[in-house]
């Protein structure tokens, strides 16, 4: 009998078909918790694997049983909400699931990266709702870096989703706010990949805003820290981050100096 254990070292080791076929060797039981956090897992490896039909029937049968402040019940909710997005691309009713779970900053987190898939797939995003999240992180002092978190993954959905009608009366506060995240992330001693991405970010924040010069600054101090990080010991993860850096860099330099 596999263990919950065994299917997570499974799951990092990305075998998901093969966790979901042990657990369909087994007659689960729905009163042990073990066999629930297994199910909980075959959910995410539905997931991964693109079988959203799956992944939703096995979350919203353990949601019936396990309350959102639960760590079952809030991941289970947490995955119903990415296969909703996925599968039918429902924006409002993936956040709603997000928004059973209790209020926390590592929740509003989520529901920023739920919002970052969203954008990315084309669909229409809240703006409301967007920079209300971004601004309740500023307000909700002492910081921590989940703040920086939130306000670096807000200014990420407007960016995204700059070409959409409802988010352009918004599109001037993306400076304010990646600039805020940035002082978070320094002012909370966040990781220097937290620092270098939301100095690229601001890049294109600033490119986008018509502020060559500022932006051309920032791509080469996020290249910077890429390098690096890459340098460093099991530095390879944040090699296709470098050569984003390196591509913007290159592209403010021949917008900046033309005939350079």
């Amino acid at each position: 009998m596999v263990t919950s254990a065994e299917l997570e070292d499974l799951y990092k080791q990305t075998k998901y078909r093969e966790m979901i076929g042990l657990v369909n060797k087994e007659i689960l039981d729905p009163d042990s918790i073990e066999d629930e956090k297994k199910l909980l897992q075959i959910g995410w490896a539905h997931h991964q694997l693109g079988e959203y039909d799956n992944s939703i029937t096995i979350f919203v049968a353990l949601s019936m049983h396990h309350s959102a402040d639960t760590e079952i019940g809030e991941s289970a909710r947490r995955g119903e909400a990415h296969g909703v997005l996925q599968r039918w691309g429902h924006v409002e009713a993936a956040d709603a699931l997000m928004r059973q779970i209790p209020p926390s900053l590592s929740r509003d987190n989520l529901r920023m990266n739920i919002f970052i898939m969203a954008a990315r797939k084309g669909l229409t995003i809240p703006a409301e709702v967007i920079v209300e999240m971004a601004t309740n992180a500023l307000k909700a002092a002492p910081y921590a870096i989940a703040n920086g978190h939130i306000v670096n993954n807000g200014t990420m959905v407007l960016y995204e989703a700059r070409n959409q009608e409802a988010m352009k009366p918004y599109l001037p506060l993306m400076p304010a706010f990646i600039f805020a995240a940035i002082g978070i992330y320094k002012g909370t001693g966040a990781a220097e990949n937290h620092i270098a991405g939301a100095k690229f970010r601001a890049s294109q924040v600033c490119e986008e805003r018509g502020w060559l010069t500022i932006a051309l600054a920032l791509a080469r101090q996020s290249t910077d820290l890429w390098e690096k990080l890459v340098s460093s010991q099991d530095g390879v993860r944040y090699q296709q981050n470098l050569e984003n850096a390196e591509a913007q860099l290159k592209k403010l330099r021949l917008l900046t100096f033309p005939g350079g």
